[in-house]
């Protein structure tokens, strides 16, 4: 078999595993878990879901690695799982080592900025809670990461106030101007991406500033959403696999995004939520529900359609990576350059915590 026969065997392989897709609006991007999906795990099972969720995140990354080994991986938040409790000493810590070589860099919500809170006017990150994640990226950022942010800023003032605290410390600027981090429109604040760069973009290091635009709703086609992208010069764009969360993008939409306005090359990413399961997602079969299958939890938090799932289970696990019919697999086929992995943050579910 030939590179190019394969190739289309791969693309043919990802379009049938997708053409189910239910016809929904949800694009997938689910709210922080809250008190109502605060459950501990089922009683006498003993689990680590820290690790489990590092474990998950290494497997998808061997496996991209195995088709493309410049595939980029970058998880969104998780912070804590960068690094790991001393089993003796439970006030000392180490870094993650093995899941920080799986990932090229993280993205962080909210670092300076972030929506306020109910009932609060206030969006500046709480100073303690600031400095801890400051803390721990900067252990990502000695081991080699690169760290992007996604601050909250309605305003030019704040928005630029927000590129010169990330830019100070090294870390990729993005200004998000949407109060639920809905990625649904190009920012118009700035006007131009922080940092514009007129060189080609082939991998992170290159990266001077970046855009989430996972919810391309409101474009008619994907020919429409392509041209919109092509009128920017971000160095990086991470969007959603499925155009208006039904057809996904073909390998033809993926090449055509990969250029800025200026014809310089740039990265294209896809995001990937590996912590929830949504009823308006390819893979949801019409008899789910909680506890059927047994990894689909309980809904999220303001969210009926969106559930927490046991992100350690083989049949989850199936449908995230590791086979022909994955999600991961999809995506390699179709000419990504890497993959955001969110909902990583759902390991305090299982913890019994709230964020």
């Amino acid at each position: 078999m030939n590179a190019c026969t394969a190739i289309k065997i791969i693309v043919v392989t990802f379009l049938l595993a997708v053409i189910t897709v239910p016809d929904a609006n949800s694009q997938g991007t689910p709210p922080p878990p809250g008190p109502a999906g605060g459950r501990a795990p089922t009683p006498g099972l003993i689990r680590s879901p820290r690790q489990d969720m590092r474990d998950l995140v290494r497997e998808i990354s061997s496996y991209a690695r195995r088709f493309n080994r410049n595939f980029i991986v970058l998880a969104v938040d998780g912070l804590n799982l960068l690094e790991k409790i001393d089993p003796v000493d439970a006030t000392r810590y180490a870094p993650a080592t093995t899941y920080m070589r799986s990932v090229n860099g993280i993205i962080i919500r909210g670092l300076n900025m972030r929506t306020p809170l109910p009932g609060k006017t206030e969006i500046r990150t709480d100073v303690k809670v600031r400095n801890e994640l400051v803390r721990l990226a900067d252990v990502g950022k000695r081991s080699g990461l690169k760290v992007w942010v996604a601050d909250f800023a309605k305003t030019a003032q704040l928005a630029q106030e927000s590129f010169k605290l990330n830019n100070d410390r090294g870390y990729v600027p993005f200004a998000v101007d949407n109060a639920e981090f809905r990625h649904n429109s190009i920012p118009h604040i700035p006007p131009r991406p922080f940092n514009e760069n007129p060189s080609n973009v082939t991998g992170l290091k290159q990266v001077k500033n970046f855009l989430f635009m996972t919810d391309s709703s409101a474009y008619e086609n994907q020919d429409d959403f392509v041209v919109a992208l092509n009128d920017t010069n971000y160095d990086a764009i991470v969007i959603d696999v499925f155009h208006q969360g039904r057809t996904p993008f073909s390998p033809k939409h993926v090449r055509g995004m990969k250029f800025k306005k200026l014809g310089a090359r740039r990265l294209i990413l896809a995001h990937v939520n590996v912590g929830y399961a949504d009823s308006s997602r390819y893979y949801w079969k019409p008899e789910w529900r909680e506890g059927n299958p047994p990894f689909i939890r309980s809904s999220a938090l303001g969210n009926p359609d969106v559930h927490f799932v046991q992100y350690w289970d083989a049949g989850w696990k199936n449908i995230i990576t590791g086979n022909t019919k994955s999600y991961i697999y999809g995506i390699v086929a179709q000419g990504y350059d890497g993959v955001v992995i969110d909902g990583i943050d759902t390991y305090q579910y299982f913890e019994g915590t709230i964020r």
